[in-house]
């Protein structure tokens, strides 16, 4: 069998073996988010429609969308869009609000329905009498703030137990996943939180790590790595990728090299003899610049959080690497350079590996950690 023949037979066995031998891998699924400067920021199970792959999402019910105003939208099968304020992947609860700015509406008219949804209420269903008084009237609990006319009227809701005082009728009742009647402003502001349970990926959360399916399959879920969803965008080819090129190239070379060879000896051209191929000289990569070593890491400032949450930014309270709310007796790190805060293990772990802020991208002043690419 001559070289030529050889060459073609063994690239006709690999793209066989590797076809049928070889499962696709899943693709590496960053975050992603309607805006960059917009949360919240999209990974799995939830997938933004248009800017990542299906895979990335675990099933069409946890699908968003973006609005004009690059806001994210979760559409609901029996109630309708509804826009998305937080993610919190760790305890599985996603912040919901209405497009029309009045939430409590929605309990009035017809209710809001889960049906055929992954999603359930966050907390238990409470009875609500509303009752509707003048705006002199004192009243047990505040107004809500979209329903009430604070000239001529409020709207304010109390137990359905409750005795109606002087000044106020009966306006309407509701069943609204509160724990208090003094809630019904978190909903008039902020909306209603919404839990999932399938699917459940907080055991990759407790590990520190993200969730997703294993390959193309969508068979198994499991973790990854935090820097597969952080690395830089010259790290996105996959490793079984740049295996499936080099070789490609490899293999184009020498049947190149091959095919002249064997032109030149046919011509009568070749003078000497031809010398085989018969090492390809292994070229070192440059040394790639990464994160920062753990002794400048451990330098920068640590604070733990009590019971009051004495935050350095008060209104900033999930961290923006997991998106995780800050809990007290939790240990946050600052970057000296910005002064942005973080979990310290999440923050840890990224400038392990990367020597920019993950909020603003400055470099840190830092020793840096060499690693061979």
């Amino acid at each position: 069998m001559s070289t030529l023949q050889f060459l073609i037979t063994f690239l006709l066995l690999f793209f066989f073996i590797h076809h049928n031998g070889a499962s696709a891998p899943a693709p590496i699924c960053r975050e992603s988010s309607c805006s960059s400067d917009n949360p919240p920021y999209t990974r799995f199970p939830f997938r933004l429609q248009n800017l990542q792959p299906s895979i990335c999402g675990y099933s069409e019910s946890f699908d968003l969308s973006c609005n004009n105003q690059n806001e994210a939208i979760l559409t609901l099968p029996s109630s309708g869009h509804f826009i998305v304020r937080t993610i919190d992947y760790t305890s599985q609860n996603v912040w919901i609000t209405d497009l029309n700015s009045c939430f409590p509406r929605l309990f009035l008219d017809h209710g809001l329905s889960l049906k055929g949804s992954p999603f359930s209420y966050a907390n238990d269903l409470v009875n609500f009498t509303l009752l509707n008084c003048s705006s002199s009237a004192e009243t047990p609990y505040p107004p809500i703030s979209c329903l009430s006319n604070n000239e001529q009227y409020v709207i304010t809701a109390v137990p359905s137990d409750s005795t109606v005082p002087p000044s106020c009728s009966v306006f309407s009742t509701a069943s609204v996943p509160l724990r208090d009647p003094l809630d019904w402003s978190i909903i008039d502001l902020y909306g209603v939180e919404l839990a999932w349970d399938d699917p459940d990926c907080r055991f990759c959360g407790r590990l520190g790590k993200f969730c997703g399916f294993e390959n193309a399959k969508r068979s198994k879920l499991i973790c990854f790595d935090i820097y597969k969803y952080y690395s830089s965008d010259n790290d996105t080819v996959r490793t079984s990728e740049i295996a499936i090129i080099t070789c490609l190239g490899v293999l184009g070379l020498l049947l190149t090299t091959a095919f002249f060879l064997r032109l030149m000896r046919t011509c009568g051209r070749v003078q000497q003899p031809i010398v085989e191929l018969s090492t390809i000289t292994n070229q070192q990569p440059p040394a790639v610049m990464k994160g920062l070593d753990d002794a400048t890491i451990e330098s920068y400032p640590k604070i733990q959080l009590g019971q009051s949450w004495e935050l350095p930014e008060p209104n900033d309270n999930t961290c923006p690497i997991c998106l995780g709310t800050y809990k007290s007796k939790e240990t946050l790190r600052t970057i000296p350079e910005c002064n942005h805060y973080f979990h310290a293990n999440c923050i840890d772990e990224w400038l392990r590996r990367n020597a920019t802020c993950p909020l603003c991208r400055n470099p840190s002043e830092g020793n840096k950690v060499i690693i061979e690419a």
